[in-house]
């Protein structure tokens, strides 16, 4: 008979808080340090995943994209959601500098690719991956980012068209397919889909209906709906987020 496969798992690494600083009023960048993460080179859209503590104690697992790295002192931005009440919201909205934490990574499988052009399309939890790719890319850059208004906008290298939902729920597909409805997506376009699991889903069959082929498409689930407290970037559940074949 023959031996279960070997389970592989990243070692955990310690950081300390920085500094915070308030991007909008439910964005808040959180700089760490660690020594481990010295001298590596974090590619556009890794993310960390942090070990928290519930109220009663339980470990949880959130996951947030780097924002930006400086590997020569091991520090690292992290650009957290505040959305919920969930362990990664409030970690995000309490974190003070000289705080400690746990993590694991950095992870994530996005490998650009050149193209003749790229369009990023996500919600307020892809914001910072959004804006980490469109910095790393040579090539023309359009994005179409659903936000709750305009406070919640924030700078991207790239040709940014805004998506306000305003009170409407988030983790829907019709107010981002009515933006790429409108808009010229030119041939040999790279797709990149960030966001609400069935929603990016969704997306992808309507960017191959206006051309693009299935694997010039990447597919991310960063939360899914009914679970409002991962509406940060943060790991997604398994099944329809793994089914997506993209989460990291």
């Amino acid at each position: 008979m023959s031996a279960p496969p070997v389970v592989r798992r990243s070692p955990t690494q310690r950081a300390t808080v920085l500094a915070t600083a308030q991007l909008t009023p439910r964005m808040r960048r959180i700089t760490i340090q660690a020594d481990t993460m010295r001298a590596v080179a974090v590619r556009p859209a890794q993310d960390l995943e942090l070990l928290l503590r519930e109220p009663t104690g339980r470990r949880v697992k959130r996951r947030y994209t780097i924002r930006h790295a400086r590997p020569d002192g091991g520090e690292l931005d992290l650009d957290v959601l505040l959305h919920g009440d969930g362990p990664g919201a409030r970690w995000g909205a309490a974190a003070q500098p000289g705080d400690t934490l746990e993590f694991q990574g950095p992870r994530g499988k996005l490998e650009l690719r050149s193209a003749d052009a790229h369009l990023l399309v996500g919600d307020e939890s892809a914001l910072p991956a959004i804006a980490a790719i469109s910095e790393a890319l040579a090539e023309p850059v359009t994005a179409v980012i659903e936000v709750r208004d305009a406070i919640d906008e924030l700078p991207v290298a790239a040709h940014a068209h805004w998506v306000h939902r305003g009170e409407a729920p988030p983790g829907r597909a019709e107010l981002l397919a009515d933006a790429l409805a409108g808009l010229d997506i030119a041939p040999g376009t790279r797709g990149y889909l960030m966001g609400e699991t069935r929603a990016m889903v969704a997306l992808r069959g309507l960017l191959e209906g206006r051309g693009l082929a299935h694997d010039a498409i990447f597919v991310k689930g960063y939360w899914s709906l009914g679970r409002p407290d991962r509406l940060a970037g943060r790991r997604p559940p398994t099944g329809p987020a793994r089914r997506a074949g993209t989460a990291s």
